[in-house]
């Protein structure tokens, strides 16, 4: 009775990161101890929910869903973090002028105004100073400027408040892939590395250049893209292409094509052909991405490619993509730093669990500061 009497006196400081996707619902909480990180809860929730559903009603069925995934898995968790992505949110790399951390406070909407794309009034804004710099001979700061919706984030506090959860932090899912790859990639690694997180609706890039995100955007190419390419080659739904798609491997070696004609799997040639087209697709934003990166005079070109996402589990990807990209491409293990892995998570789920992984490890650095 005392331990749970000092359980609601000093609620843990365990936080629950909680990705909200199109396909699914994605739970991560990690706990801390003199033993370091491990992996508390989990969770993984499908959503089958029709395209021409109301947004309220939407709203209430993740929440519920939530809900009854917490109570079914006994996770008494209090507080969470959760992000967005999209349309909804905008992040600039600006340079300010020289102020004082007061005045930029009472200045940061006149000064950010030019460089957001939506009416102010109907953002919340935020910034970060990354370092400071000259333009011209005039003080100057390099900063991040994030705008979101007022209605967006709106939306997901409303979906953890009736999931019966305490919204702590509405982050970018860009930052949250850039916090789990603080943990997970080498220390003191000077390189450039680009993270690509392929969800349902969108592709979620992020250059990271010795420590620091120095490139984010979102591309509205993404796992139902290739959906609708693989219905329209096979002449089938939208379903059937998810369920083919999820059984089929990109044909990317020669022998791969022989092997194909040889045994007249049709089904697999049309399957490979039709995301094929959309990865050039994506190949060709991306290069986009990196052209202005690399415009900016930095040092390193990029080293590596880290993808995550649903649809990292597309067969042979990695190959693909290293091919066209002519760097080394691999899937995210989101976990790897753990001490132990779990025993049981399918192993076509862990890269899926990216953002999650990266909001729960974002509360966790925020509590020791």
């Amino acid at each position: 009775m005392l331990s749970n009497l000092a359980k609601k006196l000093f609620p843990p400081k365990d936080v629950l990161g909680i990705d909200i996707g199109n396909y699914a619902v994605k739970l991560v909480c990690f706990a801390q101890d003199k033993k370091g990180v491990r992996l508390k809860d989990w969770g993984y929730i499908p959503l089958a929910i029709k395209p021409d559903t109301a947004p309220e009603e939407k709203k209430a069925i993740i929440s519920a869903e939530i809900k009854s995934y917490l109570k079914k898995k006994g996770i008494q968790a209090r507080f969470a973090a959760t992000s967005i992505s999209g349309n909804s949110v905008i992040v600039r790399y600006v340079k300010l002028p020289k102020l004082s951390r007061k005045e930029l406070a009472l200045t940061i909407n006149v000064e950010a105004e030019p460089f957001i794309p939506f009416d102010i009034k109907d953002v919340n804004l935020t910034y970060y100073i990354l370092n400071d710099t000259s333009d011209d001979g005039e003080p100057k700061m390099d900063t991040v400027l994030v705008a979101a919706k007022k209605e967006a984030v709106q939306d997901k506090i409303d979906i953890l408040t009736e999931a019966g959860l305490e919204p702590l932090i509405i982050d970018v899912d860009s930052f949250a892939l850039e916090t789990l790859y603080e943990r997970t990639g080498p220390q003191g690694d000077n390189s450039s590395v680009l993270l690509l997180n392929i969800g349902q609706k969108v592709t979620n890039l992020s250059i990271v250049s010795q420590g620091v995100t120095r490139v984010v955007r979102d591309i509205f190419i993404a796992g139902a893209t290739f959906d609708k390419a693989i219905a329209k080659a096979m002449k089938t739904d939208p379903a059937s292409a998810d369920a083919a798609k999820k059984n089929r491997v990109l044909l990317v070696s020669d022998e791969d094509k022989e092997a194909a004609i040889e045994a007249f799997d049709r089904e697999g040639m049309a399957v490979s052909k039709a995301a094929s087209g959309v990865l050039k697709d994506l190949y060709t934003e991306v290069s986009r991405s990196i052209d202005f990166y690399l415009s900016q005079g930095v040092d390193h070109s990029i080293s590596k490619i880290i993808l995550s996402g649903g649809m990292s589990n597309l067969g042979n990807i990695t190959k693909f993509l290293a091919a066209e990209f002519k760097v080394p491409v691999e899937v995210a293990n989101p976990l790897s730093f753990l001490p132990e892995p779990p025993k049981n998570m399918p192993k076509d789920v862990a890269p899926a669990l990216a953002v999650a992984a990266g909001l729960a490890l974002r509360k966790l650095k925020d509590w020791e500061e």
